[in-house]
Parts: structure tokens; C-alpha cells; sequence
């Protein structure tokens, strides 16, 4: 401040000086704050990312372990229908209808209490955008007495009974993999009307992948077919 020739003292200068310092404390807080600011915003997102991460992994494993407990299941109680009733003279001869690395379809010995429904046709697929599915399909209404099983065509008038087992499948490496009584590996795929007969074992792979941020889940089991076992196979030459 500076003194005025009326001996009063003018505060106009001293003013301007003592506002410098709040304003440069305050952009020194203002820094600190948008440093820890930054801070705690880097660890929510790493947080976020991480609870993310364990969820997708989580549903991954659920699904693709329901996926595998399910088929695995269904997959070992297939059967000729002739191994039901030898009267069953115009049944199918194979267990399997029909093999491919995303697909098979087969005849499942599954809700026949007493032998009075019949075999259900079941299919496992997967379709381009990674849905595995499984559809069930049982025969005909006929007489208990009648085991020439006949099943419809699947439509409006012809229900049957379906599921979506997993998502985000990925179909890079095969899901279905079949082998013949010695274990040689069936190489040709689709499996063949000569080869469906001698399928003996199957690998199921199920690779599931739901999210960019963690790796796919992937379970794989080979699966024995006990009711094939009991018929006399054929070995690949």
C-alpha cells in the first residue's frame, strides 16, 4: 500500500497483491484433485473390468458345463430301436441317423418307461451364430404292442421339444468327433450310411466364448455307447 498525501492509506494496491495467492492455491488443489480424480477413476474402470471379466467367465463355465453334463447325458443311452424290440422290422439298423462336426442326430433310449413310448429321435446342432440346441423328438402315438416306430415330419402339426443349451459356441474345431470300436477316428464327415452303424464313442467339445475380455471356456470329454458296445461292430479296415 502506499501512503496519501491526506495521510490516508489507499488499500486499491494491496488488494491486487493479496489475491494472488488464493487464486494460486487453488489451481494447486485443483491439480491435486484431478490427480486423485484420475486416480480413483482408473481403478473403478480396472474394477469394473474386473467384475465383468469374472461374470462373463462365470457364465461361460455355467453354460458351457450344462451344455456338456446334458448331451454327455442323453448322447450315452443311444440306441438301435431294434435293441428295444427285435420285432422292429422296419426300424433303422443305427443308433445314429446322422454325424457331422456340428451336428449329430440319433436315437436316444430317454422318457420310455416300460419300453411303452419307443426311442425319441434327439439332435444336438450348431447353427452360424454359435446357438447349440438340442431338440427332442419322440415317436408316434402307436399301440403298446406296435414297435415299427414312425415319426413325423417337424412342423405345425408336429411338435417336438426344443432347447438352446448354450451360446457362443464356436464351431472352429469340431464339435462332434466319432471313433469305431478300435478307436480309429472317422475321418469322413458326414459319417456315411456304412459308418453311422459302426460308431462306436464320440468327443464333445464345447468352446464357449461371451466376451473379448477373457478366454473362451472349453470342456472336453469323450463318451462311451454302452448299448453299442453290446452289438457286435464292424472295425475300420
Amino acid at each position: 500500500f502506499f501512503q496519501a498525501e491526506d495521510g490516508i492509506r489507499d488499500y486499491k494496491v494491496t488488494g491486487v497483491q493479496t489475491c494472488a495467492l488464493p487464486i494460486l492455491e487453488m489451481i494447486v488443489v485443483i491439480s491435486i484433485l484431478s490427480g486423485v480424480l484420475a486416480m480413483v477413476m482408473t481403478a473403478t474402470i480396472a474394477a469394473q473390468r474386473s467384475v465383468n471379466g469374472n461374470a462373463a467367465r462365470l457364465d461361460q463355465v455355467q453354460q458351457a458345463k450344462v451344455a456338456m453334463e446334458s448331451m454327455t447325458k442323453v448322447l450315452r443311452t443311444a440306441v438301435r430301436p431294434t435293441q428295444l424290440n427285435a420285432t422292429c422290422t422296419g426300424c433303422d439298423q443305427a443308433a445314429f441317423l446322422q454325424g457331422t462336426s456340428s451336428s449329430v442326430q440319433f436315437y436316444a433310449n430317454i422318457n420310455n418307461p416300460a419300453n411303452i413310448v419307443g426311442p425319441s429321435r434327439v439332435t444336438y446342432s450348431v447353427d452360424s451364430s454359435g446357438t447349440l440346441t438340442e431338440t427332442v423328438q419322440p415317436p408316434n402315438a402307436h399301440a403298446a404292442s406296435d414297435y415299427n416306430y414312425q415319426y413325423c415330419t417337424p412342423g405345425p402339426s408336429c411338435s417336438v421339444i426344443t432347447r438352446v443349451l448354450a451360446r457362443g459356441v464356436a464351431t472352429t474345431n469340431p464339435v462332434f468327433a466319432y471313433y469305431d470300436a478300435s478307436g480309429n477316428t472317422f475321418a469322413t464327415l458326414p459319417l456315411s450310411t456304412s459308418d453311422l452303424p459302426r460308431v462306436d464313442s464320440i468327443d464333445v467339445q464345447v468352446s464357449v466364448s461371451r466376451s473379448t475380455q477373457v478366454a473362451a471356456t472349453t470342456f472336453i470329454q469323450r463318451v462311451t455307447l454302452p448299448n453299442a458296445d453290446a452289438v457286435q461292430q464292424t472295425t475300420v479296415p
